[in-house]
C-alpha cells in the first residue's frame, strides 16, 4: 500500500505541472515526458524535458505534503509531517547530476551545445518549503512555474540551436528512451505458481472466463466479450516478463488451442520476430 501510495502522489504531482505545461508556446517548446536515457555509464530519468531554441529545462516533479527542509550542509532534505521527521536525498542535487548527464549524452550524441538549466517543483501549494533562501533560484511550487519560465526565457535570450536540429534532437531522445523494466513478482516476493491465471471478467472480475463461439464467457455472471483476452496479455506483460510465446499465452489464460491463441496472439497487432512454434511477441 506503501508503494501504491507513492506512485499515486507521483501521478498527482505530474498531472498538476502537465496543467501549467499546456500554457508554454506550442509552436516553441517540445515537451517530453519521463525521459529514461543511458549517459555512457549509467541510465537516468527525468520527469520533464522541455526543448526550445534557446534553452534546455529538466523539471524534477515532486508530491511531497507538510514541510520539507533543504539541509544544503549535508545535501539532505527533510520532510517534516505532525512533529515526525523524515530524511530524503536531496533533489537539487538529483536534478544537478541529471544536467551533467544529459550534457554527457548530448556530447556523447555529438548535439552541438545548448544551456541546460533545471528546477524542482512541487505540486501542493500546500507544501512549506524552507531552507537557505538561495533555493527559491532553484525550487518552486507548480503554479510559480509560468513566472519563472518568463524569467528564463529573459535570461536565455540568445538562440542556440536550429529548429530543425531541434527537432533531430527531440527524435534522437525519443528514440533512446528507455523505460525501466520493473520485476514485481521478485520485488514483492510473489511466485509465478501463486499468480490467478485465466481471463478475468470485465463485468464482475472473476476468473476465469471461458472461451465459447469466439467468444470469452463468464460461468458467474454470463457477460460475453471477444478481447477479454487483450488484458490478461498485458498483464502478463506486466507481472512476468515482456515477451510472451503462444503456449506461455495458452497457461496463462488457460486456453487449449494453440491456433486460436495463435489468431488472438496475431490480431493483437503485437511486435513479433520468428515463425511457427519459435514466434515471440513482444510488449508494445
Amino acid at each position: 500500500m506503501e508503494d501504491l501510495r507513492k506512485l499515486l502522489a507521483g501521478y498527482r504531482g505530474e498531472k498538476e505541472m502537465k496543467y501549467y505545461l499546456q500554457f508554454l508556446p506550442e509552436k516553441e517548446c517540445l515537451i517530453i515526458h519521463n525521459l529514461r536515457l543511458y549517459d555512457g555509464k549509467t541510465y537516468f530519468q527525468i520527469d520533464y524535458l522541455i526543448l526550445n531554441q534557446r534553452f534546455c529545462l529538466i523539471v524534477e516533479c515532486k508530491n511531497y505534503y507538510g514541510e520539507v527542509y533543504f539541509d544544503a550542509k549535508f545535501n539532505q532534505m527533510i520532510r517534516k509531517v505532525d512533529e515526525k521527521e523524515e530524511g530524503f536525498s536531496d533533489p537539487i542535487s538529483q536534478a544537478k547530476r541529471h544536467q551533467h548527464q544529459l550534457q554527457t549524452y548530448f556530447k556523447l550524441h555529438n548535439f552541438p551545445p545548448i544551456p541546460i538549466d533545471f528546477l524542482v517543483i512541487f505540486s501542493k501549494p500546500s507544501t512549506i518549503i524552507k531552507g537557505n533562501p538561495a533555493i527559491k533560484d532553484k525550487v518552486i511550487h507548480s503554479h510559480s512555474f509560468l513566472e519563472k519560465w518568463e524569467l528564463l526565457s529573459v535570461k536565455y535570450k540568445m538562440i542556440a540551436i536550429d529548429w530543425k536540429i531541434l527537432r533531430k534532437i527531440s527524435k534522437n531522445l525519443l528514440k533512446n528512451n528507455t523505460p525501466e523494466t520493473l520485476n514485481l513478482l521478485k520485488q514483492y516476493g510473489i511466485q509465478p505458481n501463486d499468480l490467478i491465471t485465466g481471463v478475468q471478467c470485465p463485468a464482475c472480475a472473476k476468473f476465469a472466463m471461458i472461451r465459447q463461439k469466439r467468444k470469452w464467457c463468464c460461468p458467474h455472471c454470463e457477460t460475453y466479450d471477444a478481447a477479454a483476452h487483450q488484458k490478461a496479455v498485458m498483464d502478463y506483460f506486466l507481472l512476468i516478463k515482456s515477451t510472451i510465446t503462444n503456449k506461455e499465452f495458452r497457461e496463462f489464460s488457460q486456453l487449449t488451442s494453440r491456433g486460436i491463441a495463435s489468431k488472438m496472439l496475431v490480431k493483437m497487432n503485437l511486435p513479433s520476430k520468428g515463425e511457427n512454434k519459435g514466434r515471440v511477441y513482444y510488449k508494445p
